[in-house]
């Protein structure tokens, strides 16, 4: 069986509480350092549709940088009034200093 997890970078391309979005199977994804480790998540706002990448990371969050809206990276759940739709989040690992996600699975879904 084929791996579904896709090298996206390594782990010193991502400063602390910064994020850089990638481009996977046509799919903008957003992969976020926190002091809780590396987050998947889908690159775009589900309030506005903005481009989640330059947001600010707080703590395990991160901030629309149109509206501010908050999104927890663990689970993509939002925080706030406006929008009540999560994220997506996506299965990641961190390998040899290298940062792997799988596009097509969520990060809760079991291995």
């Amino acid at each position: 069986m084929d791996n579904p997890f896709r090298k996206v970078c390594s782990t010193d391309e991502i400063g602390d509480n910064e994020s850089k979005a990638f481009d996977i199977d046509g799919r903008s994804i957003l992969v976020c350092n926190t002091k809780d480790g590396f987050f998947a998540v889908d690159n775009i706002c589900t309030h506005q549709l903005q481009e989640l990448e330059g947001g600010k990371i707080r703590g395990c969050f991160i901030f629309c940088p149109l509206h501010g809206q908050r999104f927890n990276l663990k689970d993509g759940a939002p925080i706030g009034k406006l929008t009540d739709k999560p994220l997506a989040t996506f299965a990641l690992r961190v390998e040899d200093g290298d940062v792997l996600v799988n596009p097509q699975q969520s990060a809760d879904a079991p291995d």
